[in-house]
Parts: C-alpha cells; structure tokens; sequence
C-alpha cells in the first residue's frame, strides 16, 4: 500500500512499528518516502523522537510545531497522501483528538491506503470490552475503513518468547468476537526466528529505535 496509518491506544506500540516500517520502506529504494508524526497527545516515546535516525536513512520527516508541548499536525498530508511519487506512514496519537483529524483525509479510505490497529494486550485496560469500545471510538473518529490488528504482545526489552506466545494467543480469540481481522504478529528481531515457527500468521521483526539504543531493523 502506498499509504499506511497507524492507530490504537496509547502505549500499544504504534510509533515504534511505523517507525521501523519507513526504515524499511527507505531501504527498498522505492517511492519516497514522508513520515508524519500526528501525535497529538502526550505519551513517554514519540516517533519524532526517531527524526535524525529516519532523515538519515533518507525518510522525509514530518510534524507540527509545538506550543507548551502541544504538537500541532503536520502542514500539507493531504497533498502528499495524494502525491503518486510518495509513500506516506502516518503515526497517529492514541485517543480521540488523535484520531479526529484523519476524517478530512480521504486519501486514507482509497484503495491504496491501509490502516493498521495496534494492540499490546500487556497495556493496562486491554480487555476485551476495553478493547471494543477504544476501536469503536477511534474508527469511527478517524472515519476509516476497519484496519486490521496488529498484534503486538510485549513487556518492553525483557519480554520472553513465553510472553509473547502468551500475550499472543490470548488476544486471538477476543479479534475472532470482536471481528476484527489479524494482519501480522510483531516481536523484537532476537525472538523473531523462534516465534515464526509456532505461530499461524505473519511475523515482523522490529528494532527498538525509540530509547536509541538499537539501531537496526528488518
């Protein structure tokens, strides 16, 4: 797809998965590639925390000024949504106010455009009823066709292969009552070869970019 959104609760681990995707996006070579960092609430790790690393490796980076560490969204998404040159990532804050502006986007409910909900089931307020009411809300604020999930179960640098199959097929069944769709699996890149084979569906490796302690990613 040539223009992807993130979306989910806060702490889920939206920023770190876009993140990793445009680096991986870079190397490929291909369109160009803007990251839009639309993060309008005030979490402990935001992607433009990631901006020397991703301009580095050739990623255009994009995101509001800031008034009292309030981010404003970036200027002039929607020409570059609609831009055929560019591929877009846009990393979108976890609530509400996150969410609300992408429904002057339409770009996002084309065909070339996909969007992704990120769930860490470890997160606090990750049952199942939780969950339902966040998606419901976000969706429906950001006025984009239902995204697939992606699942990404873990407890930050020391999360084992038993938390992640843990966390992992615990949230299955509650996608299958919600009928929200899998899309992939998401662990640290040092479980990646170890997980691949005990799990039914895609699995990306990421790095931890956020904390600049990692620097690679697949």
């Amino acid at each position: 797809m040539r223009n992807t959104v993130f979306l989910g609760p806060s702490g889920g681990g939206k920023s770190e998965i876009s993140v990793n995707m445009a680096l991986q996006a870079a190397e490929n070579r291909g369109l160009a590639v803007h990251f839009f960092d639309m993060d309008q609430t005030k979490p402990l790790f935001r992607s433009r925390t990631c901006r020397e690393l991703l301009e580095r490796s050739g990623v255009v980076f994009h995101s509001g000024a800031e008034f009292l560490d309030s981010p404003v969204i970036p200027d002039a998404v929607a020409d570059f949504l609609r831009n055929p040159d560019c591929r877009c990532i846009l990393d979108v804050g976890g609530n509400l106010a996150g969410a609300r502006p992408l429904g002057r986007l339409d770009a996002l409910r084309e065909a070339d455009a996909a969007a992704f909900y990120v769930i860490n089931i470890f997160r606090p307020f990750s049952d199942e009823q939780s969950l339902r009411e966040d998606m419901e809300r976000i969706v429906a604020s950001a006025r984009i066709p239902a995204p697939r999930v992606v699942s990404n179960p873990n407890l930050g640098r020391e999360t084992t292969l038993d938390d992640v199959l843990e966390g992992h097929h615990r949230l299955l069944p509650m996608l299958e009552r919600l009928g929200a769709p899998l899309d992939r699996l998401c662990v640290r890149l040092p479980l990646l070869e170890s997980v691949r084979p005990l799990v039914d569906c895609p699995v990306a490796g990421i790095a931890l970019h956020l904390d600049g302690r990692e620097v690679k990613s697949r």
